[in-house]
């Protein structure tokens, strides 16, 4: 085996021949550190797997294929998770990708027992990898400069892809939720910031990836109907603090559905 690495990891990946060479790349072209990468395919038919085979022919073992059936995406997290060898994880899904240097700043960070978590800056793309929605980008910077656990449940504003953890506060928590398909991200941030709060990176560390395929895209008002049952269930441990951020988050939520139906096609 190659040496262990600093950092694992993982891409849950399914029908993203499109995008998955670039997401596997931007991972492990990260230079400065050691990295693995393990990508978890329940059974694409697209030419996934034979992107994935060709590229491990040329990282080798740091890049790690797991070709079986699971019981959905975040079914998929956890078991990568199982497998990492890294003491500091994160994931990345096949369609987002990470910005060059983003790992070795994430390592810097979170080498010692302090901080256990922490989240950068995120951009936007198009199918194309093009720049997009620098509106929202900015408005998801201002929001993310400051962190408490109050501001968290009126709406999810940490990039899931430009987030990174150590194994000791994924072990606390137990990993993800694997009965949910939308929120596993918003979900596992609550429980994080029950514990402990995240070191804030002023950088942007990733992209993420809009298409018209993209369940961010497909199912957006589900997922925000998942999301609120998410944040109503953690405000319980709040008090009165957790019932105001409460109705914020459906302010909020009334606030963001008028925008997406104004501005999606």
């Amino acid at each position: 085996m190659t040496p262990a690495p600093q950092i694992s990891v993982v891409m849950p990946s399914y029908q993203q021949v499109q995008f998955v060479e670039e997401a596997a790349r931007s991972v492990l072209d990260q230079e400065g550190i050691e990295v693995e990468l393990i990508v978890m395919d329940p059974g694409s038919t697209d030419g996934t797997r034979e992107h994935l085979d060709r590229l491990q022919a040329g990282y080798g073992e740091r890049l790690q294929l797991h070709y079986a059936p699971d019981r959905g995406q975040a079914d998929a997290i956890n078991r990568g998770m199982a497998l990492a060898r890294g003491h500091i994880l994160g994931w990345l899904n096949s369609d987002d990708r990470l910005r060059p240097g983003a790992l070795n700043q994430v390592v810097r960070a979170l080498q010692g027992d302090k901080p256990q978590w922490l989240y950068g800056r995120c951009g936007m793309i198009d199918a194309q990898g093009r720049a997009i929605s620098p509106y929202i980008v900015w408005y998801k910077n201002i929001r993310g400069r400051r962190f408490s656990p109050y501001k968290l449940l009126t709406e999810n504003f940490i990039p899931q892809m430009a987030t990174f953890w150590t194994r000791d506060l994924w072990d606390q928590v137990g990993g993800i939720d694997p009965d949910r398909h939308l929120d596993m991200d918003y979900d596992l941030f609550l429980k994080f910031a029950g514990i402990t709060s995240p070191l804030i990176l002023p950088a942007t560390l990733a992209d993420f990836r809009i298409h018209k395929s993209a369940k961010s895209s497909t199912r957006t008002f589900e997922l925000m109907d998942n999301a609120f049952q998410t944040a109503q269930h953690h405000a319980k441990r709040y008090g009165w603090r957790g019932t105001l951020a409460i109705l914020l988050h459906r302010v909020y939520g009334l606030r963001t559905r008028v925008i997406y139906r104004l501005i999606k096609p």
